[in-house]
């Protein structure tokens, strides 16, 4: 038998003591990082799924407001020279109502003054007082020019009506370029604060596709950070991640898309989807009683960027809280333990080279361990906002909306 001495013996204990306690160390270190970035990505992911729509939604209204500027700006520059000659037109109808206004006061003096004398020689020519041959003689002068007062009455009522009429049409054609005026004035302040939404809307856009670039590098950075943990315990092969052939091209930017943002050419660059195929199998349970599927499996466009995104998983938004996750085939726990990307994760061996992978739980059942057996509905954690399910048979991912009922 070989004797090791005391002091190397003790030297080596303390040796691993220590190197023990680093391990301990690190790995709480990590498991607080881990934690923190959890709640981080929780609190950005919980903004994800409609921060695309809502950036849509606000091009979609920026759009609108700029084809209702075009528009606007349009009409005012067809109505500019008919704007500008009403305006000279009012100016000049202006001043010719103003002149027949002190023409009809003019008029209305002389009327006054000639109603006055018609009177006043009404009442000379009809005195009965005795008349000599003089005073006939001076009564015929004066019915003669009653006769001509009378006249020039008549005259005088005639100008006064023409000029009244005059003037109503004056006011009238007045009334209305004013009015067009204003509808002219009225789109151009509409021009000016569609102008101001605009702005407005675009810098909110602005902010908006920064949070969604963030967002997008989080989606690509998880479904690599997941397809990582599956080669590790070779459910996926590393060689069925790396294209044969030289990496597919993204597809063609769609009419009004956006540029990449800058890093995200190199970040789908260096993500490959996995393969993929049918599944071959029977139908089982959902892991969750209520769900709304929030995203499919397979390839779908970015509605902002335009570009070609592999979904190998589905989301499932849950229809009650905190809702339990079930086993859906009888297996074996091969992983069980949070990420950084993915939450709490878990992984489950199946029969006929099945794998059903569980991600973005909140919560994994104390009872669920690492080489536990479990039956078919057996409850293997909880989510609130959305379970990540993923499904993959030998070596290769299928849909999982194929194999549950």
């Amino acid at each position: 038998m070989i004797r090791i001495p005391i002091s190397l013996a003790l030297s080596s204990f303390l040796v691993l003591s220590l190197y023990g306690a680093k391990i301990d160390e690190k790995i709480k270190k990590t498991s607080s990082a881990l934690q923190e970035s959890k709640q981080t990505y929780s609190s950005l992911s919980a903004k994800l799924e409609a921060t695309a729509g809502k950036i849509v939604q606000q091009r979609q209204a920026v759009g609108a407001q700029q084809q209702h500027l075009n528009t606007l700006v349009t009409e005012l520059k067809s109505k500019e020279n008919v704007y500008q000659s009403n305006k000279q037109n009012l100016q000049g109808l202006q001043t010719q109502q103003q002149q027949l206004t002190k023409t009809q006061n003019d008029i209305e003096q002389k009327l006054v003054f000639a109603l006055a004398r018609n009177t006043s020689l009404s009442l000379l020519i009809n005195d009965d007082r005795a008349k000599g041959a003089d005073a006939l003689i001076t009564e015929e002068a004066l019915k003669l020019h009653l006769k001509q007062i009378n006249a020039e009455i008549k005259e005088l009522n005639f100008i006064y009506g023409e000029n009244a009429t005059k003037i109503t049409s004056l006011s009238n054609q007045t009334t209305a370029l004013k009015q067009s005026i204003a509808v002219i004035d009225q789109q151009k302040q509409n021009v000016i604060a569609t102008k101001q939404e605009n702005e407005k809307a675009i810098t909110q856009l602005e902010r908006e596709k920064e949070e969604y670039k963030r967002s997008l590098g989080r989606i690509l950075n998880q479904q690599r950070s997941l397809q990582n943990t599956l080669a590790s315990l070779n459910i996926i092969r590393i060689e069925a991640m790396k294209p044969k052939k030289a990496p597919p091209k993204l597809v063609a930017p769609r009419a009004g898309s956006k540029p990449l943002p800058e890093g995200a050419q190199q970040t789908i660059s260096e993500y490959q989807p996995s393969k993929t195929a049918a599944y071959s199998g029977e139908k089982t349970i959902s892991p969750l009683d209520g769900y709304v599927i929030t995203k499919r499996f397979g390839s779908y466009i970015d509605p902002v960027y335009g570009i070609k995104i592999n979904n190998e998983s589905v989301s499932l938004r849950p229809t009650d809280s905190d809702a339990k996750v079930k086993a859906i085939f009888n297996g074996k726990v091969i992983f069980a333990k949070p990420t950084a990307m993915l939450d709490n994760v878990i992984v489950i061996e199946h029969d006929n080279g099945l794998h059903t992978i569980y991600a973005h739980l909140d919560k994994i059942a104390p009872t669920v361990i690492i080489g536990q057996r479990l039956k078919q509905g057996a409850i293997i954690g909880r989510v609130g906002r959305e379970l990540m399910f993923q499904v993959t048979q030998r070596n290769a991912h299928i849909d999982p909306l194929q194999v549950i009922r």
